[in-house]
């Protein structure tokens, strides 16, 4: 069966150049939610080790760098959907964290991220005092 390219993918047209060399990176996808003592981040990242991935917090910013890797050199792709390559994400965290208590862990090609509110950021419940 003959491909013809260009492929038409999501009412798009995608041009795969093979003779593109220059190095990208792209922006990884995170989802984050809040708790009253945590913050949780989570990014998918299939075919990775937990050793390739590098997650540093520096002042209010949370950076997220690694890389993808899974092209085969000896091949012409026709349809390439699936990311690779170096990726970097970094997010301003704008409430202070305890970062010495800070966890990653990674399981079944997800990073899920815990950076625990400092304690001056979590909530405090002031008890209301009656005066007779």
């Amino acid at each position: 069966m003959l491909v013809r390219e260009p492929i038409f993918i999501n009412r798009r047209t995608v041009n795969y150049n093979p003779q593109r060399t220059e190095e990208r990176t792209y922006r990884l996808p995170v989802d984050a939610y809040v708790t009253e003592d945590e913050i949780v981040l989570t990014a998918s990242v299939p075919g990775m080790h937990p050793e390739d991935l590098n997650i540093t917090l520096e002042d209010d910013t949370l950076i997220i760098q690694g890389e993808l890797n899974g092209l085969k050199e000896d091949a012409r792709y026709i349809l390439r959907e699936r990311t690779h390559g170096k990726f970097e994400r970094r997010l301003t965290v704008n409430v202070p964290v305890d970062v010495n208590a800070a966890e990653a862990s990674f399981e079944n090609g997800v990073l899920t991220l815990v950076l625990p509110k400092a304690a001056e950021a979590r909530p405090r419940r002031i008890t209301v005092k009656a005066i007779e």
